[in-house]
């Protein structure tokens, strides 16, 4: 008999979700557009009955209700959030069954590999995770398309972000710490976001000397974004960036997802480095970021179904085994 497996919103996400899992579980699928309204507790609790697992693909404000009752029916619950407030309140939930957010690509699987790569150094003097969700070719002057949650995009760009500096957790600013990456010989700019480095500041505390998330774009994006940002402000008036970046810059699925992380430290008495880099491309099937992220939160939604995962409550991505992620048909995406 086939595990039961609800996933709330119908978007560019779930609809990859439902493909993937479709031929390996029963799926029962909500959205507003449906009817489903997952602000209401009642009825996402008459949505949930009979279910082992709920996937939330919605935006991210709808989580923390979604979650909530979850908890209540021992219900294993993800989601793919990046926002960090939404998190927080999922701690605090008390549960029988899994609990974790922050699935997906980054937060989600960058923290599962960089975590499995730390493992290999006797000390770690730096960990860098940088993830680009890009175009593969642009035209307009910000070097830009988007592939993904407008809504999304925008709270990573506005909120703070966390990092380790010298072995202490500190919040730094958005769209600040630029830095230049040369990857295969082609070159990229990356700056700080929020959500990516998950709960990993508050785990690798005072055991890590720096940890830092970044987002990759390509060169002179972050220039554009913080003329908008901030000598605009309008990081205080989202809901009238959000409608002009919808109506004004195109959508795309001819992207690419650039996932690498670095770790440097000490091997056998050895300041050494290693790096785990992936080139991930769409596919006239699904664009790249919904095949990464759709299968970042399906492998780790097996995991949990087939007993790879015997915690309960909330549940870090890093307490999660790489090659476990990996080894199935869902991970193989990042293999």
């Amino acid at each position: 008999m086939k595990n039961k497996v609800a996933i709330v919103g119908s978007g560019n996400i779930g609809w990859a979700l439902r493909k993937l899992l479709q031929d390996d579980y029963d799926i029962s699928q909500g959205d507003i557009l449906d009817g489903l309204d997952a602000t209401d507790s009642s009825q996402v609790e008459k949505f949930l009955v009979g279910h082992d697992a709920v996937i939330s693909a919605g935006p991210y404000a709808v989580n923390k209700n979604i979650a909530k009752v979850a908890a209540e029916k021992n219900i294993g619950y993800f989601d793919l959030t990046e926002d960090v407030d939404t998190t927080e309140f999922i701690k605090e939930l008390k549960s029988e069954s899994v609990l974790m957010p922050q699935c997906g690509l980054a937060p989600g699987a960058i923290n599962i590999c960089a975590a499995s790569m730390m493992e290999e150094f006797d000390d770690v003097k730096e960990v860098l995770m940088r993830v680009g969700a890009l175009p593969r070719f642009t035209t307009n002057e910000m070097s830009y398309y988007l592939s993904w949650s407008t809504n999304g995009l925008i709270n990573e760009y506005c909120n703070e972000a966390d990092a380790i500096y010298e072995g202490k957790p500190i919040k730094v600013m958005p769209l600040e710490g630029s830095e230049k990456l040369v990857i295969e010989g082609e070159s990229f700019e990356a700056f700080n976001t929020s959500g990516g480095c998950a709960t990993m500041c508050e785990t690798y505390a005072d055991k890590v000397e720096n940890l830092t998330y970044k987002t990759i774009r390509y060169p002179g994006h972050l220039n554009h974004m913080k003329f908008l940002f901030n000598d605009l402000h309008l990081k205080k008036n989202k809901e009238i960036l959000e409608k002009l970046f919808d109506k004004e810059v195109p959508r795309t699925k001819n992207d690419v997802i650039i996932f690498f992380v670095k770790v440097i430290g000490m091997i056998d008495g050895v300041l050494q480095e290693k790096t785990y880099l992936r080139k991930i491309y769409g596919d006239d099937k699904y664009s790249a970021i919904q095949l990464t992220t759709a299968s970042g939160v399906c492998s780790v939604l097996k995991m949990f179904l087939d007993g790879k995962i015997s915690s309960k409550g909330f549940t870090k991505q890093e307490s999660l085994s790489w090659n476990d992620f990996l080894d199935n048909k869902f991970g193989q995406v990042y293999k």
